[in-house]
């Protein structure tokens, strides 16, 4: 019984995260999301009791997703610096490519407590984290690592809303020497 709860928590998130992707999350639709898979709106809610519960778990689920694709993308990058420029190209990239996604996967209110939570809820973060971490380790900077990540995220979000809006077209010259002079702090 407990595999079938955890199945269709599962059916939720992807269903949730289909719908995110297509309409943006303000569209959410609890109804529609438990029609979508052939649920009850009773039903839904005795697998998430409110909304808030499925957009958290939406959000550590994405986090989790995110790490692990940039994992694969970075065995073969050994630089810190250079893990940190690939991520950058591969999130700008999908800004342009999945921007409700990427609104949800930065801007969702979970998502805004990022900083406030302990290391560990959010598995995208946390390697995030490391990675400016080795950066500060390896060129010795004197900055926190939290305000290095701020820094860097803030880049990364701004150019990344500047893309989604066609304000400006991605330029890969911009973003490296950017992040570069960033870590030069």
């Amino acid at each position: 019984m407990a595999d079938r709860k955890i199945d269709t928590d599962q059916r939720i998130m992807e269903k949730a995260i289909s719908m995110i992707t297509e309409h943006g999350e303000k569209s959410l639709s609890l109804r529609k999301l438990a029609k979508g898979i052939g649920l009850t709106t009773g039903a839904f809610y005795t697998h998430f009791s409110t909304k808030e519960e499925l957009l958290q778990a939406v959000t550590v689920l994405l986090s989790r997703q995110e790490q692990s694709r940039m994992a694969k993308k970075l065995q073969t990058v050994r630089e810190p610096e250079e893990q940190l420029l690939t991520v950058a190209s591969i999130l700008l990239r999908q800004f342009k490519d999945e921007p409700n996604l990427m609104h949800f996967l930065f801007f969702n209110p979970i998502a805004r407590n990022v900083l406030k939570v302990d290391r560990g809820e959010f598995a995208f973060y946390d390697q995030m984290m490391q990675m400016v971490e080795a950066v500060i380790q390896k060129r010795h900077l004197s900055v926190q690592p939290k305000d290095l990540f701020i820094q860097l995220w803030a880049f990364i979000q701004g150019y990344g809303l500047l893309l989604d809006s066609d304000v400006t077209e991605y330029d890969a010259v911009l973003v490296r020497e950017t992040l570069l002079r960033l870590l030069e702090a």
